[in-house]
Parts: structure tokens; C-alpha cells; sequence
């Protein structure tokens, strides 16, 4: 986590050129802004949580389509269904190794996803102040288990995966002057054992564009 950090605060020390308002395209991609968000994290199969989702903007792809790199991260803990269903996985494997374990008990059993995305957001028309938008992504997300009990087992193997995911988002966003805005965003996540959907509160700032001096005219 502390690495994706440190890169998205690299990408916000070097400056986006100055583009044409009507470029779009690979080519012209850009890290031209980044924003941080807070998430109330309801997942699948865990207790809820606040993830923390830091997102940069590369621009736009098409006239309304921006593309935005991300890291999200939360933790939490298993509910005691999980628990007890890992547990009732943990007794049929004492059971098929001839060393029976009847009445397992697992204690707390915490779970992470720390995840890489790239999204893209679909801008619509503004609706008054409001700027509304919608978009899909995907990307790879890092699970980790972990407990007193089941550190450094085969049970804590049975929950860390490395696995794909894909989301889908929808949003509103407030301009707060030229570079600042406000977001709140829905954020649904498909991803193997660390399904999750969500609502978010958070802020992004567009950097300032590094400006090309104009050629000199010789006569």
C-alpha cells in the first residue's frame, strides 16, 4: 500500500503538459490530476469497513471519456458464518488426513484486498452545478487472511489469493473553483473473495499544466 501511495505521489510532482482542448486519444494521455476518497466498504463474505481509494486522471481517451488509474485498500474481519465455514474446511481436511480435529475453533479471522484498477468514467452533461458520470474497470486485487490462529497455515493459504476483479461505478462531481472538486460515488466490486459494493465521499485537484514556451521567430 505504502508503494502505490508513493507512486501517486511521484505522478503528482510531474506537471501535465498543456494539451488542445479537443485532443483526445491515447497519445495525449497525461497524469493531469489525482483525488482520495473514503469508502464505506460493505463486502461479501466480511464485516463492513472504510477503505481508503486514491485515484489519478490520465485525461480523456474520448471527448467524454477520462481514464483513471486507482488503489483501494480496506480490512476487516470474516463474519462467523465465514468463520465457520472455513472451520468446517479446516475439519474435512484433518478428516482426509486420517487426524480428525472435530470442534475447530479459528478465533477472529481478519481479511484485506489491496487493489490496482483502471477505470473509465463516462462524463455526462452537467445537471446544474453537478457533474454526473458513470464507467467500468478492472483490475488485480491482493487478498490477505489472517488470525492468531491460522497465521502461517494452510488455512491463511485458503484465504490469500491473487486474483482479477472488475467494477463498475456512478457518481456526481462539484466543482469547487478551477482545479478542485467535491465526489460522491457508488462503486460496486466483482473479485473472486473480496466482492464488495460501497459509497464514497472524497475530493480530487487538477495539477497545473507545465506550459511550452512558443518557438522563437528568427527573421
Amino acid at each position: 500500500m505504502r508503494r502505490a501511495v508513493s507512486l501517486l505521489a511521484l505522478c503528482m510532482l510531474i506537471p501535465a503538459p498543456a494539451r488542445a482542448q479537443d485532443q483526445t486519444g491515447v497519445r495525449t494521455l497525461a497524469f493531469q490530476g489525482i483525488g482520495a476518497w473514503l469508502f464505506q466498504v460493505v463486502p461479501a463474505r466480511s464485516e463492513p469497513a472504510t477503505g481508503l481509494h486514491l485515484r489519478g486522471d490520465l485525461g480523456r481517451l474520448a471527448p467524454r471519456v477520462r481514464l483513471s488509474p486507482s488503489v483501494t485498500f480496506w480490512a476487516t474481519r470474516l463474519t462467523a458464518s465465514q468463520v465457520s465455514r472455513v472451520a468446517a474446511r479446516v475439519e474435512e481436511f484433518c478428516e482426509a488426513a486420517g487426524t480428525p480435529c472435530p470442534g475447530v475453533e479459528l478465533g477472529e479471522v481478519q481479511l484485506s484486498d489491496l487493489s490496482l484498477d483502471l477505470d473509465a468514467r463516462y462524463m455526462a452533461r452537467r445537471w446544474g452545478p453537478l457533474e454526473p458520470y458513470a464507467g467500468a474497470g478492472a483490475g488485480l486485487h491482493l487478498v490477505n487472511g489472517g488470525g492468531g490462529f491460522i497465521d502461517n497455515t494452510f488455512v491463511e493459504d485458503i484465504l490469500d489469493a491473487i486474483t482479477p476483479g472488475i467494477n463498475a461505478m456512478a457518481g456526481v462531481q462539484l466543482p469547487l473553483g478551477r482545479r478542485l472538486r467535491l465526489h460522491g460515488e457508488l462503486r460496486g466490486v466483482v473479485a473472486g473473495g473480496a466482492n464488495w459494493i460501497g459509497a464514497g465521499l472524497g475530493g480530487s485537484i487538477t495539477l497545473p499544466t507545465r506550459r511550452t514556451p512558443a518557438p522563437e521567430v528568427r527573421p
